[in-house]
């Protein structure tokens, strides 16, 4: 019995150290399920969808082909887009999206668990002989846990970071081989 018992507490801290992060990427997969198969469908209500401008400029040249069919999440002053479909034209990325509430949700949803969770209040008022002892037990089981829902999205879901390009390294620094041997120096 005391086995039982024993399991079920140790599954249960290590579900309150990081379980539920496991809880959310697998509600944040299903959204994204949904969401897919709602575009396939195409059950979008046009008044939905916005559309994004982003000054963006590369180094070289890319041949517009009109929009292309993309998928990822961006956050935006707090709300959360799903993308549609991008293009690139005069310097400028075109992103189209859809506003997605039920992200919105699971993100306020998750911030309000690990703060929850996180942030346990120890009282001044009345000192316990537990109260250090419980404050660095809560130090040292959630210093790695984060109420920052950044920290949990992957990059797979498309956060906008430009890349450029460059040169790690100067022509003057390199050496080639000189096919043919130098010119004879004449004195005259």
């Amino acid at each position: 019995m005391k086995r039982i018992v024993s399991i079920v507490f140790l599954f249960l801290f290590l579900f309150n150290v990081g379980g539920y992060y496991i809880v959310f990427v697998g509600l944040q997969y299903q959204a994204s399920v949904r969401f897919s198969e709602k575009v396939d469908k195409e059950e979008i209500n046009p008044e939905d969808i916005y559309h994004f401008k982003v000054p963006l400029t590369l180094p070289y040249q890319i041949a517009d082909n009109g929009f292309e069919k993309a998928s990822g999440l961006i956050e935006y002053r707090g709300a959360f887009y799903r993308l549609i479909k991008q293009r690139y034209a005069n310097d400028t990325l075109h992103i189209v999206c859809v506003r997605d509430e039920a992200q919105e949700q699971l993100a306020d949803q998750f911030t309000r668990y690990a703060k929850l969770s996180n942030d346990v209040p120890v009282s001044h008022e009345n000192p316990n002989p537990m109260g250090k002892a419980q404050s660095l037990w809560l130090k040292m089981s959630k210093d790695f846990n984060s109420n920052q829902l950044l920290e949990i999205l992957s990059p797979d879901f498309g956060y906008l970071k430009p890349w450029y390009a460059s040169a790690d390294e100067s022509l003057l620094s390199r050496a080639e081989a000189v096919p043919t041997p130098p010119p004879k120096l004449t004195v005259g």
